[in-house]
């Protein structure tokens, strides 16, 4: 391509108009030039892709410039413009028939000039025009013939501008990966689609993308547990690639079992008619990586376990046999990452690790939480005060659910209403689940099957540690424990449907990870409760037991086993009230953990770590054959003390926050169940929350008085379910039974459930019911206070 300077560079549009139109002009002395208009603009159709072409001055001063000439209505020419004194060459007319033989409808010809010089061709044959007079007739006659191109002449086309042009090829990918997208985008009530529309979370990954496409890493991976927001990664970074001259994004699916170049060939064939074989692929990639212009970048999503034939793929994409101009950047989960990376004799790292930059995916931070809170904030959706100190809430599927139940409400319809979600996920979640599924259909009829294997896998003694860690915080169940409730073309039809997806454990045993984790915790709920009724009536001691074991080895476990409870309920028409006795009987016990005590934890960033608790007070951590010691503070060599069997009372936190009666009383209204729990289960003096999750989300402020009771501040928001479930009783009872539950709290009260009450009251004075606000202003003022500052007098004194 010539070089541009200044001086040739410097034309303004009306110089450029001056040019062109006498240019036109001269190719057709014999047309009433009334008759000849032209566009500097316009667009021809690939496929399902609508490209663009700007025939304008920036274009004309760094080469040539394209514009469609008609003649009385009808198109005429595609008409290439070069610079005066620019020889006309082949290539030149190659681009010209492309155009035109992509144009519906197409015009008869293609001229090529520089002012001087002047070429027409046919655009069906690409051989120079020469009727036996030029004129308006022989024209005429060229126009009703029609143009007819073959398939190979327009596939040539096709290929012509895909590999020539970045104006063109850049709009085409673009469109193409839109299209894909656009397929995967649902509304807040299709939880099955990956992606909702309108909404996106900010992540900190996509900007460390950028930086390192801009740097020149030609391999990028970004690695995460299941369901931490990988796709949503690539997706953000198409809008940002979408927004520069610098990249164009080709979004992949590599979930369907191509190869990379027989995928990126059924992409481009689909979206843009261009057939294409995997080798023909594979050239146009090579072609394109030194072609200059825009780079290109390969996003690749849901690369599986076992997939040599992509890694090898990928390895030979990044080698000196492929240019800097294409790039590729890999969403994986972190596990079938380290099969990647490293050699599978265990001696060191692949060509693919060598050369991929990698990044860490995790649930979000507390940045990127307040940026989905703002983005959820523009859809009227916002959480009760304290969701930032829920762990929970930090994986993306949560946070999606919980909006997608809030925003497919009745309520929310009303355009003057702002939803204020829980700060703590509970049994609205499952609530959830059960009105947007239909477990009696396909493709959601064998979830029960599936929650049975997940029930099968929690309940294996002999699992390997790195999967009982993973399933506290992952619903995924073994392949062959999955085997053993369903049969194999039921999984390959919920891996169709995209509600399961295959991966690797920590422990490297093939897994499925379940993409509807309310919907299986749905079923597990009801799997608990067809054994709860008979468990309870053996012995109802051993049901509570048995139904606390069952919520500490399942994520979400204390929200799931308090709706079995209430399904049992529903199911046989009464409460057991036995069985909320035996889970009464059950308080957070504090132990001290003696020296020479071990422990398993899985810490993002870190994967599976072993600790071990030494005389001095210190703590050993192992990893990868690695340690560390962790000495403590100076002042704090007391024996740890940790709280040992908090599930029963997590579980009567969420059961606390519903109306329960007690079936078969004579009197009427029969007696409630809730107001007794709110108070045993609020006068616990820790707090009472699931353990684990990232400290920096879960640590709150807390008011230490005395040396045996603990509180949460009232500026950390609202951070326990019990605490929740008062601010529902309160917000949902009549004036006369919140009276009544005062009256019983207080002249029962235990010290830590008032500072609880004053969180929920505090919550409910700000609710736009302004009687029930008033309400709770007065009762916090004029009741609650005196007794909390006598409490905090009796600790002082």
């Amino acid at each position: 391509m010539p070089v541009t300077t200044a001086a040739n560079a410097a034309i303004t549009e009306a110089q450029f108009e001056a040019q062109l139109r006498a240019a036109i002009l001269a190719a057709f002395p014999w047309l009433p030039t009334a008759g000849l208009v032209h566009q500097k603009s316009f667009t021809f159709r690939f496929g399902k892709a609508t490209v663009t072409v700007n025939g304008d001055a920036k274009s004309y001063a760094l080469a040539r410039a394209d514009v469609l000439v008609s003649f009385q209505g009808e198109p005429l020419a595609i008409f290439e413009l070069k610079r005066p004194g620019l020889k006309l060459t082949a290539d030149d007319e190659e681009q010209g028939l492309s155009y035109a033989r992509l144009l519906q409808p197409r015009p008869p010809l293609v001229v090529v000039s520089n002012g001087q010089d002047v070429r027409t061709l046919e655009t069906d044959s690409g051989e120079p025009w020469r009727p036996a007079s030029k004129s308006q007739a022989a024209l005429k006659a060229l126009i009703t013939r029609g143009v007819l191109v073959a398939a190979g002449d327009l596939k040539r086309a096709v290929d012509r501008l895909m590999g020539s042009d970045p104006a063109i090829w850049a709009q085409a990918i673009r469109q193409a990966t839109a299209a894909v997208q656009d397929e995967l985008v649902g509304d807040w009530d299709e939880p099955v689609q990956p992606f909702v529309r309108g909404f996106l979370m900010p992540r900190k990954a996509t900007h460390e993308t950028m930086k390192l496409l801009e740097a020149g890493h030609r391999l990028i991976t970004i690695e995460g547990g299941p369901l931490v927001g990988k796709s949503n990664v690539l997706r953000e970074l198409t809008q940002r690639t979408n927004q520069t001259d610098a990249f164009v994004l080709l979004y992949l699916d590599a979930d369907v079992g191509l190869n990379l170049f027989e995928r990126v060939a059924l992409i481009l064939a689909d979206a843009l008619d261009w057939p294409l074989t995997a080798e023909e692929a594979r050239r146009w990639l090579t072609n394109l990586s030194r072609a200059g212009g825009p780079i290109l970048v390969l996003a690749v999503d849901h690369i599986g376990p076992d997939r040599d034939d992509l890694r090898r793929d990928l390895e030979t994409l990044t080698t000196n046999l492929f240019g800097p101009g294409v790039r590729v950047v890999l969403a994986v989960d972190d596990t079938v990452a380290e099969q990647l990376v490293n050699q599978r004799n265990g001696r060191g790292k692949s060509a693919f690790g060598r050369r991929a930059a990698r990044i860490s995916l995790y649930p979000l931070d507390n940045q990127e939480f307040k940026f989905a809170q703002w983005h959820l904030a523009a859809s009227r959706l916002t959480f009760v005060d304290g969701a930032h100190h829920s762990s929970e809430l930090r994986a993306p599927w949560l946070l999606r659910t919980m909006a997608a139940d809030a925003a497919t409400s009745d309520e929310y319809q009303n355009q003057n209403l702002v939803a204020a979600m829980s700060p703590v996920p509970g049994l609205e979640l499952i609530e959830h689940a059960r009105q947007t599924f239909d477990v009696s259909s396909a493709p959601y009829a064998r979830f029960r099957e599936l929650a049975q294997s997940v029930l099968a896998d929690s309940q294996d003694r002999s699992r390997p540690h790195e999967l009982v860690l993973e399933l506290l915080e992952t619903f995924l169940v073994r392949r062959s424990t999955a085997l053993d409730h369903l049969g194999a073309s039921d999984l390959r039809d919920m891996i169709a449907a995209g509600l399961i997806r295959e991966a690797r454990s920590q422990s490297g045993e093939n897994v499925y990870v379940i993409r509807l984790p309310e919907l299986v915790a749905s079923e597990l709920a009801q799997l608990l409760s067809d054994e709860l009724p008979a468990l309870a009536r053996a012995d109802p001691s051993e049901a509570a037991a048995w139904l606390a074991g069952a919520a500490s080895n399942l994520p979400l476990g204390d929200v799931i086993a308090a709706q079995a409870v209430i399904d049992a309920a529903l199911r046989n028409h009464r409460l057991d009230l036995q069985l909320i006795s035996a889970l009464r009987a059950r308080p957070p016990a504090q132990i001290t953990v003696p020296p020479g005590s071990r422990a398993t934890a899985l810490i993002h960033g870190l994967g599976i770590v072993d600790m071990t608790h030494n005389h001095d007070g210190s703590v050993l951590m192992e990893q990868g054959g690695q340690a560390h010691v962790i000495e403590p503070d100076e002042d704090d060599r007391d024996a740890p003390v940790a709280f040992d069997d908090f599930h029963p009372y997590l579980i009567l936190s969420h059961l606390a926050g519903h109306a329960l009666e007690e079936a078969g009383a004579q009197t009427a209204p029969a007696p409630r169940a809730d107001p007794d729990l709110l108070v045993a289960v609020g006068s616990v003096p820790i707090i009472l929350r699931r353990p684990g999750g990232d400290p920096d989300i879960s640590a709150v402020p807390v008011h230490d008085i005395g040396s045996d009771l603990s509180v949460v501040c009232h500026r950390a928001g609202i951070v326990e379910p019990i605490t929740w479930s008062l601010v529902r009783f309160f917000g949902r009872e009549s004036e006369a039974m919140r009276d009544q539950f005062i009256d019983f709290a207080l002249n029962a009260a235990k010290p830590a459930l008032l500072p609880r009450l004053d969180i929920a009251l505090r919550k409910i004075s700000e609710s736009a019911d302004t009687n029930r606000a008033a309400w709770a202003q007065q009762v916090r003022n004029n009741r609650l206070r005196p007794f909390l500052d006598q409490v905090l007098r009796d600790y002082v004194h």
